[in-house]
């Protein structure tokens, strides 16, 4: 097979290029995200909040003195007494000291204190009476020392300004010294800068005055001490960020997310290859699983290695050109390029193994997405803190995922450039080691998924190539049942050529309850269609399986052209192969796809044969797809089908094995495939399996029926007819209300022991044995003399169905007695009382409750991830522990001596601007520091006053000016923060140049260090943020995955229609709604006690009893609002578990733990955030934890300050200690937890009212339509038939009077509303009693939606139903409780019991809970489920389960059954006893609707049939009615007896017969047609328009040595070819009616009274 390398590689290639509109997007998000990041819009838009005056353009100057406090004592006045604050100070030097005092007494403040450390100094600095600290740095000696080194310590909010931002009350976060009228609320000098205001300035220049007298008495000097004077400048300051721009987080916030949608994009592309077994598909034809995955990740690999050099290209053209010259580094470079490309490799190998685990796409990307979510909310904070303590932990959370390291790494690189003294070598080595473990271990972990998980059919020892050895322990395969005789098959012709043989063939089936296939042998021929027939769970797939090569057998082998059958045998080309996967991928289109499957099924030495491959293959699709550019993944399901058969037929495949290929297509869809498959069957083979016994016959040349795991026979249609047929079906249709007895006795007088076999309304039918036919022509020549006397209408002979052999060689041999008890009593059971009723509704629910979510293992699952999420986070969470210390300083002007000699000579300079500052990078992220380095400095001409009047906006961040020789001026730029201590500090440094030139070691350097803010404030500092988001860390992780397991039971029922069976049987909104909530909450209530405690145990928090019990109401509370919100999920995504509990979490998790996290990384806790946020549960329940946890921290600190004084007790703390006074949590203010009480209970009323509200939307909704219904035409059209018209008219036309009799009534339902056109298709019929009526169509004919319609599961806008006379529309509630209903597939729950199932449904339905034990007695022996009543649903076969539904369906013995194909695949034993079971119902009085695919199934129950298909009713009436009707003439099967002593004489005389044979067929017909043909075997078609069956059975018999005939069967149509013929006919009609009239009329009968118009007519 010419799998080339470089041709898969090619395959992957295109497919990437197919999705260049993903790349594209991918790659401009990125660059978005890296221009809003570099960029920083942000800060530019803060930047003009904050800089916005309304007299911005005009020039203010304004003057301060230095000497006094008068500001900051007039602000604080108090009862008209002037506040005297006090000065504190450390350490305790006589310098220190005297400093102070002298400070003090010049400020006029009240007193001072001394401190031996800063720490002792904090914890006693009481902000209401002490003005501030003051710490002075290396001046522990004797004298004055030369460098004046300081840390004032302010209260860290300010005492004159009243901002409704809390972040313009601090001096870290104040972005601006200008006072805002309206923000800050001052009352007084509002033109002032805040330095001065607050007196900081003040304090400076009195330390420095006083440190610099002491400093002129030491040291002399001839420099004379000159006044300075310091003015506030208040102009627009041109381009300067804002102090805190740093803050605003968006932009580095989003390194997290810029590889998302590129990691998601790689997901979606490898789940697409594993999703449709497309890598399984692969493997057959030649690919290693290793070779795919290799070259997949090379394609992947490469497109986003373009991905990240577009990221790198931008990063390094920002870093080089627009940062700030000389900071560019090579290293950081380098080492950038390193990472993406290992990054690259990580992300893709990721990406392959959530696509490997999940194989949903969406379900993959929901994962992924959660993943990456949670793992940015969990350690994003913890990842900020690593670069304050440089503790490895977070080795740990770098190589759990890989969506860490890209922010982790970029500000790694960012320090590189900005600071590299801080980055170690170590930061390099954690960031590349945890990418490439990370890779390592996702590589294995995707080679173990492979090797555990290779494909959904493919078996570990194929792919491996170890078949299993024989051992002495295997036994022989004893097979209890009857042995088939090898007179059951039947073998090819002299001329059949075998392709394919199976010998004995034995094997283990896992899935099933059937464990093994018992020793099958059969042969496959070229040119034949075989098809295995089997119910659902007789080992078909199995088989499948050993026949395609994807499974060893146990014992037994496989032969293909007399060569064994192996995984790398050169046979293998010649097979291919499609199951429930098409192998087909998605991305490429249908001319790719094929060009690919041509090119790789053909030898490089037939490239001439290629195009013409290709063209025959497009030629054949163009008909059915709308485009050769059409991608595989927009097709339709018929579409997608016919592709992937194109697929399998290209080249020089032999064998094309299919497993039910047309279960998604429609009749016609189905049409188009088997022509195709006969087309192409002459040099080839098809095996098909399937459990339809109408497509088997319709499609086969020959049929292996299966049971059980045992071949019970194979050979033609023909052979298994002449075989087990020992009868033929004589029917008779009599007049209404002729007796049967009469016909009956005389029909004894020709045949003996003759009853009727079978009686449906007015049609017998008799079995009459093969050995009678050749008295049947004299038998049927008096039936039609005597038809009139007897009362006979209609006469018929039918010979044996194919489907009454299936049904006798499947019965299996152990029949148990059936024991049926009396239904006629359908109210027997019920509960009278209404109160009653609901209590015991109530009581049902408590017990499903308890028997399918208490038992289950998702507790002990919850509790233990809960165990080890807490313990993961407590662990990390070290780097998230407090300081002692808390270091939030502020640097001024210089740092260094050195620094200061990059000073220019005032002397020489008219003035020196301060044109920039130096950024100092530090460990802490906040840092707002003001200092200079060598181009801060310019020495400008003139003067400065005199410069600025000529400027419009400040470029400068101050000045400092000489104003004659004793003066020095300084100027304060007040939009930029900070720049009035630093303007200062350089004005006092040019005084100590000027004094002491010589001396460069004299210098003043001070350092604002505010006291630390409290940590209950919510502000974007990290110790408030640590502080906040510690104890919500751990709860926040673990409550998305413990509320998101409710959505489980739901979303089951959802899934296996439970929810509508137990709505059906009575159960109501409010009792289910109600029930689930109590349920669910009290189990929550339970889970949160139980995390309460880990954490306790974990050491989490350090909650007291009283906090904890706290929490415990938090939690409870947040149940109330987040079950509801979890409910809401279950209503919107339910095709899937996974996906809805993977909904659930992202929902509950973005709108908890990463909508917190986000408030304190992003959004800079901004109020507004905030409120908005706190309607989400999961944010409000966070922040009242947070605020528990903080208050117990403060409580901590208070304490520990309360300890360092002597008169402090905890009594009377709250005096002593200032900001310790605690009372309640429950309070509205911070820290208290009511507004997150307050907004989850708000939220749970919203989330519960609005599921009401979707409910009861829901249900109104199901009967209305958008359109306009009126103008749609009703009940006929001209080319419906006529039996059709009459029933619509005639129903269209009864008043209420007559809808009351009927006791199910349907009035033009319509099975879909067209989006455009006025033509509507519709059904209608009428049952009474004692009826039962059949839906009859082909699969994906729409009968299903219909029996939805008719049960109101899914509702209708046009048309009526009347239920024993109540309006469907009105009452459903009412009529539900006379109606059982099994749906199609499932209605049950897996983890429930047989006898649970149908407990819980006879206590909804009002069965009394004593007599519920007889109920499930009857109903056991009537269906024989007696054995198997304990075991869940989940392990048992189909055929069982079936049972159950039919049992659920018969709880309270309703009048009316809606069954929704109630035997469809079932063994043949099991459709025997349902049948039994609906046939006494009927009997019994009661209606019966029915839908199936299965002709004997209508045969056996219905009395009459709709014929639908397309949605459209085709025909009524009963199945031999149709059968006369649409079925001209009748099918003739013959087999030629092969006589001759030589090939050639035996091939000779098989040639004259055949001559003879055409003869006799066209004398009983000129256009007699041979349809099918097999060696000697032979059917034709005889297309005689009214049959006598007398002459027909005469002639036959006279001619039969005549002809060399072996044997004959005559039978009629099957069912559909009547629904072809009918299709037909109504097109012939319609293309007439067209040529008529040159358009479609739409409606020409009478006009009737539409469905609408009669209901109003009737009420």
């Amino acid at each position: 097979m010419p799998a080339t390398k470089g041709y898969l590689f090619k395959r992957y290639i295109r497919i990437e290029l197919n999705l260049w509109r993903r790349s594209l997007f991918e790659a401009i998000t990125l660059v978005i995200m890296v221009l809003v990041i570099m960029l920083n819009p942000i800060a530019h838009s803060k930047q003009l909040l904050y800089m916005s005056n309304d007299k911005e353009n005009e020039q203010i100057i304004v003057s301060h003195k230095l000497q006094d406090i008068n500001i900051l004592t007039r602000m604080a006045d108090s009862k008209r007494e002037k506040t005297k604050f006090s000065l504190v100070y450390t350490p305790k030097t006589p310098f220190s000291t005297e400093v102070t005092n002298n400070v003090a007494k010049t400020l006029e403040l009240n007193s001072t204190v001394g401190y031996q450390s800063e720490a002792q100094m904090q914890d006693q600095f009481d902000e209401r009476t002490t003005l501030a600290g003051i710490v002075f740095h290396d001046a522990e000696g004797e004298g004055t020392p030369l460098t004046l080194s300081v840390s004032i310590r302010f209260p860290s909010e300010f005492r004159t300004i009243a901002s409704f931002l809390t972040e313009d009350r601090l001096w870290v976060t104040r972005c601006s010294g200008r006072i805002h009228t309206g923000r800050d609320r001052a009352k007084h000098d509002k033109q002032q800068d805040i330095y001065i205001r607050e007196g900081f300035l003040q304090l400076q220049h009195q330390i420095f005055v006083e440190w610099y007298h002491r400093l002129r008495n030491d040291f002399l000097t001839n420099f004379p001490e000159p006044n300075v004077e310091v003015y506030n400048i208040l102009l627009k300051v041109s381009d300067e960020p804002c102090s805190v721009m740093s803050l605003a987080r968006l932009p580095t916030f989003l390194y997290n997310f810029i590889y998302l949608l590129p990691f998601l994009n790689v997901i979606r592309n490898v789940a697409a290859q594993v999703e449709d077994g497309v890598m399984v598909h692969q493997w057959h034809y030649g690919y290693s699983f290793g070779m795919q995955w290799g070259f997949k990740f090379t394609v992947l690999f490469l497109r986003m290695l373009i991905l990240g050099a577009i990221f790198v290209i931008m990063m390094l053209f920002f870093w080089a050109f627009v940062g700030q010259e000389g900071q560019f580094s090579g290293k950081a470079t380098i080492a950038f390029i390193c990472f993406i490309v290992v990054y690259t490799v990580e992300i893709v190998i990721t990406g392959m193994v959530v696509a490997k685990l999940f194989v949903n796409p969406t379900n993959a990307v929901l994962f992924a997405l959660v993943m990456w979510l949670f793992m940015y909310a969990a350690f994003c904070i913890i990842l900020e803190r690593y670069w304050d303590i440089h503790k490895y932990y977070v080795f740990f959370i770098l190589v759990v995922f890989c969506n860490c390291q890209m922010h982790f790494s970029m500000s790694l690189f960012q320090n590189c450039i900005d600071g590299p003294d801080i980055v170690q070598t170590i930061d390099f080595v954690v960031i590349f080691t945890a990418a490439i473990s990370s890779a390592l271990i996702y590589f294995l972990v995707l080679l173990a998924m492979q090797w555990r998980m290779p494909g959904t059919y493919l078996s570990r020892r194929i792919v491996n190539n170890r078949p299993r050895k024989q051992r002495e322990s295997d036994v022989p395969i004893l097979y209890v049942g009857k042995a088939p005789s090898f007179q059951n098959f039947e073998y090819g012709d002299v001329g059949s050529k075998e392709l394919m043989r199976l010998r004995h063939v034995s094997t283990t089936h896992r899935d099933s309850e059937r464990k093994i296939l018992k020793n099958i042998s059969m042969r496959i021929y070229r040119g034949e269609v075989y098809v295995i027939l089997g119910h659902i769970g007789s080992g078909k797939l199995t088989l499948m399986r050993v026949l395609a090569g994807l499974k060893f057998p146990l014992r037994g082998s496989v032969t293909i052209l007399d060569k064994h059958f192996e995984p790398n045998g050169e046979v293998r080309r010649m097979v291919d192969f499609r199951f429930h996967e098409h192998g087909l991928n998605k991305h490429l289109t249908v001319e790719q796809t094929i060009d690919y499957h041509v090119r790789l099924k053909l030898a490089p030495s037939e490239s001439d044969r290629y195009e013409i491959e290709r063209r025959k293959w497009l030629a054949i699709l163009d008909q059915h797809v709308e485009s050769r550019r059409t991608r595989i993944g927009k097709l339709s399901p018929s579409a997608t089908k016919l592709v992937a058969l194109c697929c399998c037929l290209a080249g020089d495949t032999r064998i094309i094995i299919l497993e039910e290929p047309t279960t998604m297509l429609s009749g016609r869809e189905a049409q188009v495939f088997w022509s195709i498959v006969n087309a192409e069957k002459e040099n080839r083979a098809f095996i098909i399996a399937t459990y339809n016994v109408g497509e088997a016959e319709h499609a086969a040349d020959r049929i292996g029926i299966l049971s059980m795991g045992v071949l019970e026979a194979s050979g033609t249609p023909f052979f298994l007819r002449a075989r087990f047929s020992n009868s033929v079906d004589l029917v008779i249709i009599k007049k209404p209300h002729v007796p049967d007895q009469p016909i009956t006795d005389y029909i004894n007088q020709f045949m003996t022991n003759i009853e009727p076999e079978n009686e449906i309304g007015d049609t017998l039918t008799y079995r009459l044995p093969v050995i009678f036919r050749p008295r049947l022509q004299k038998l049927l020549i008096h039936l039609e003399i005597d038809r009139k006397k007897l009362g006979i209408e209609n006469v018929r002979v039918v010979g044996a169905e194919l489907s009454d052999i299936y049904m006798k060689l499947v019965t299996s041999f152990r029949l148990q007695q059936q024991m049926i008890p009396d239904v006629s009593q359908t109210f027997k059971y019920q509960v009278v009382s209404q109160k009653q009723l609901t209590r015991q509704r109530m009581r049902a629910m408590f017990y499903k409750k308890m028997i399918h979510t208490a038992p289950n293992v998702w507790p002990i699952i919850m509790i233990f991830t809960s165990f080890v999420l807490i313990a993961i986070i407590a662990r990390l969470s070290v780097l998230l522990d407090m300081p002692n210390m808390r270091q939030n300083s502020i640097h001024i002007g210089f740092m260094e001596p050195v620094d200061v000699s990059k000073i220019p000579n005032l002397k020489d300079c008219g003035y020196i601007d301060i044109r920039a500052d130096k950024t100092v990078v530090k460990k802490k992220r906040i840092d707002v520091s003001r200092t200079f380095d060598d181009k801060t400095f310019a020495c400008e001409k003139g003067t400065y006053r005199n410069d600025l009047k000529q400027k419009s906006e400040l470029k400068s961040f101050g000045a400092v000016e000489a104003d004659g020789e004793q003066n020095l001026n300084g100027y304060i730029s007040q939009d930029i923060f900070h720049s009035a201590p630093m303007v200062l500090n350089l004005l006092h440094n040019i005084i100590l140049r000027l004094s002491y030139p010589e001396q460069e070691n004299i210098i003043t350097m001070v350092e604002n260090h505010p006291l630390p803010t409290q940590l209950s404030r919510k502000i974007n500092l990290l110790d408030n943020k640590i502080a906040h988001i510690h104890a919500p860390l751990a709860i926040g992780c673990i409550l998305p995955l413990t509320v998101s397991v409710f959505v489980i039971p739901l979303v089951e029922e959802e899934i296996y229609n439970v929810r509508f069976l137990q709505h059906m049987a009575g159960l109501g909104l409010k009792v289910f709604w109600g029930i689930n909530l109590f349920w669910d909450w009290f189990t929550f209530f339970i889970y949160s006690i139980i995390i309460v405690v880990i954490m306790g145990l974990m050491g989490v928090g350090g909650f007291g009893f009283y906090e904890n019990c706290v929490l415990v109401l938090l939690l409870s509370i947040y149940g109330l609002a987040a079950l509801p919100l979890t409910y809401l999920v279950s209503m919107f995504v339910y095709k899937s578990i996974v996906r809805a509990f993977l909904v659930s979490v992202l929902l509950q998790g973005v709108s908890g733990l990463v909508l917190y996290i986000i408030y304190w990384d992003v959004a800079n806790s901004n109020t507004i955030f905030f409120y908005g946020a706190c309607m989400s549960p999961g944010f409000s329940l966070l922040d009242g934890v947070s605020n528990v946890y903080t208050q117990c921290l403060e409580q901590e600190i208070c304490n520990a300050k309360c300890q360092a004084h002597a008169s402090c007790t905890p009594e009377n703390m709250h005096e002593v200690v200032p900001n310790c006074q605690f009372d309640t949590h429950f309070k509205w203010s911070a820290p208290g937890i009511l507004p997150a009480i307050v907004y989850m209970v708000l939220s749970a009323l919203i989330f519960l009212m609005l599921i009401f509200w979707i409910e009861l939307h829901r249900r109104e909704k199901k009967f209305h339509s958008p359109r306009d219904l009126r103008k749609m035409r009703t009940a006929t059209y001209p080319f419906d038939d006529g039996d059709v018209a009459d029933v619509k008219l005639k129903i269209a036309e009864a008043d209420n009077t007559k809808a009351k009799q009927s006791v199910f009534l349907v009035d033009q339902v319509e099975a879909k509303v067209p989006t455009t056109g006025k033509r509507i298709n519709t059904v209608s019929f009428a049952l009474n009693k004692y009826m039962s009526m059949g839906i009859f169509g082909p699969r994906n004919s729409g009968k299903s939606h219909l029996m939805r319609q008719l049960v109101g599961e899914e509702g209708f806008a046009f048309g009526e139903i009347y239920v024993r006379g109540l309006d469907f529309k009105y009452d459903l509630e009412s009529i539900h409780t006379y109606m059982g209903y099994s749906p199609q597939h499932r209605g049950l729950l897996n983890e429930l019991t047989p006898r649970e199932h149908i407990r819980l449904l006879c206590m909804i339905r009002g069965v009394p809970e004593a007599k519920i034990g007889e109920k499930i007695h009857d109903l056991c022996l009537m269906l024989n489920m007696t054995g198997w009543m304990h075991r869940k649903c989940s392990s048992l076969t189909a055929e069982k389960r079936h049972k159950v539904k039919i049992a659920l369906a018969l709880v309270a013995y309703n009048k009316i059954l809606v069954l929704d194909e109630p035997t469809c695949g079932m063994p043949a034993t099991t459709r025997r006893e349902i049948w039994n079971i609906l046939r006494y119902i009927r009997y019994c009085g009661k209606t019966i609707i029915f839908a199936t695919n299965d002709e004997m199934e209508c045969k056996i129950l219905a009395d009459f049939i709709i014929v639908f298909q397309d949605s459209e009713m085709l025909a009524i009436g009963s199945l031999q009615y149709l059968r006369y009707k649409y079925s001209h003439g009748f099918y003739l099967e013959v087999r030629l007896i092969r006589d001759g002593s030589t090939l050639a004489e035996a091939e000779e005389n098989l040639r004259k017969d055949v001559d003879n044979l055409a003869k006799f067929v066209n004398f009983l017909h000129n256009r007699s047609e041979l349809v099918g043909r097999l060696h000697n075997w032979f059917k034709f078609y005889v297309p005689v328009g009214h049959i006598v069956y007398s002459f027909l059975y005469g002639a036959m018999e006279k001619n039969k040595l005549r002809l060399n005939v072996s044997d004959y069967c005559i039978y009629q149509a099957d069912m559909i070819n009547v629904v072809a013929q009918v299709q037909e006919t109504r097109a012939q009609l319609k293309h007439r009616l067209v040529l008529a009239e040159d358009r479609l009329p739409l409606d020409t009968t009478p006009p009737i009274q539409t469905p609408q118009l009669k209901a109003k007519g009737k009420k």
